[in-house]
């Protein structure tokens, strides 16, 4: 859109991903870019052809999908002109009749800002909101919006995260699934970095034997909410952050609140809700990080490691990557009382994990590395990472250590029952 001097105009096509009495949530499958020859431009600013705008309209009343106008101005920040103004409304009016029960979205991208609106058609009011934020998703995960709020705190990173890293850390929704042994860890290098809003999802309490590795939470914490824990810990590393508290997740529950975010921290202890993390991911195209550490003994020796997946759009999921046990998750979809019933027979989990703090640091800090790569544009985040601190990745004998590495990235299982058909 900013590669000329003047205006330039494209359609994204867009189908919804949740929407409820006040959110709306799109995601984009197309682009349709108009072509320079159907722009004009007199002294009441710049259009569109009619022919063009037909076409546009009529592909999408043939293709079922939504429409959003995006154009840029070269001078911010992002907002409609007065000449925007004129023909919004009307042109709503029109697509959301031609298109009933889609909305129908415009936005402006100037200086690397973006402001969108949409207009949705009940009955027949036609209202106006504005979209919270856009996340764009590949080699570099953004956040674009005309909010942003620098901060003198977090200047000593600016250079590492560039300027849309920090935007993006400023306006980007993050649901951390688990405030426990790792999630401690991930929810005080969220405010350190000074992610601005924050979903807590955690039902659990504080226990004396979680002290040896909660991080938030300290002797005088013991019986309290571990996430009213971790929200008091990270208001007091920065104040203006928005933390909103949610129950953990349940198999038979909807977690709406989580359909609505724009990237999902796994930190849990068991695979039946990391399926279902993995499933929300996959159907609401919502990048997912998964966190998983792990202490183990058998024939002598101790194993200690864990890793870091990063469940993308149009990427493998953790079935396809053959992280999940189905028979766990099986025992975790059961009632509470055919639980209780297995467990004294003998399946599903008896004891508590094994966990320790250094081990819990190091795979949520290695996590977070890749999470900053991704924002900052340095890099792709690596798709698996593993972390071994028991020196079995050792590269040369006789040469023990930790050792913490990505593996080859794999493409998406074809026919996986869980993300093939997305």
């Amino acid at each position: 859109l900013t590669t000329t001097s003047g205006e330039r105009f494209a359609f994204a096509h867009t189908r919804p991903t949740h929407r409820d009495g006040t959110n709306t949530s799109l995601e984009v499958i197309g682009i349709e870019l108009v072509a320079d020859e159907d722009v004009h431009n007199d002294r009441s600013g710049w259009s569109l052809s009619e022919n063009a705008l037909d076409q546009v309209h009529n592909n999408a009343v043939r293709s079922g999908y939504g429409l959003v106008e995006f154009h840029n101005h070269h001078v911010g920040p992002a907002g409609f002109s007065r000449t925007d103004e004129a023909g919004l409304v009307p042109t709503a009016s029109y697509a959301t009749e031609l298109m009933p029960g889609r909305p129908y979205g415009a936005g402006v991208y100037a200086e690397g800002e973006l402001h969108v609106e949409f207009w949705v058609r009940d009955d027949t009011r036609l209202t106006r909101r504005t979209f919270d934020a856009v996340a764009v998703l590949g080699p570099h995960l953004r956040v674009l919006t005309s909010s942003f709020r620098p901060s003198e705190r977090l200047d000593r990173q600016s250079v590492l995260l560039g300027e849309q890293g920090r935007r993006t850390l400023s306006n980007i929704r993050i649901a951390l699934v688990g405030v426990g042994g790792t999630g401690a860890h991930a929810a005080l290098a969220m405010a350190y970095l000074g992610v601005q809003r924050v979903l807590l999802v955690e039902s659990d309490l504080v226990e004396l034997t979680n002290l040896n590795r909660l991080v938030t939470a300290d002797l005088n914490d013991i019986g309290q909410p571990k996430a009213e824990v971790a929200r008091r810990r990270m208001l007091a590393i920065e104040p203006k952050m928005e933390v909103t508290i949610l129950d953990a997740v349940g198999f038979g529950k909807t977690h709406p609140q989580l359909h609505d975010v724009d990237l999902i921290i796994g930190c849990v202890d068991h695979d039946g809700p990391r399926h279902l993390l993995n499933e929300l991911a996959v159907r609401y195209s919502i990048p997912y990080i998964d966190i998983a550490t792990g202490v183990a003994s058998g024939c002598g020796e101790v194993t200690i490691g864990g890793r870091v997946i990063v469940v993308a759009p149009g990427g493998p999921c953790l079935h396809c990557l053959g992280e999940l046990d189905h028979s766990e998750i099986g025992r975790w979809s059961k009632e509470p009382g055919q639980q209780a019933l297995d467990r004294q027979h003998g399946y599903g989990d008896t004891d508590a994990n094994p966990s320790v703090v250094h081990l819990n640091g190091l795979a949520v800090h290695a996590a977070m590395s890749e999470f900053i790569a991704w924002i900052s544009g340095n890099r792709e985040p690596a798709q698996y990472l593993d972390i071994d601190l028991s020196g079995f990745l050792a590269t040369k004998a006789g040469a023990p250590g930790v050792r913490i590495g990505p593996r080859e990235p794999v493409a998406r299982v074809l026919g996986c029952f869980a993300c093939g058909q997305a």
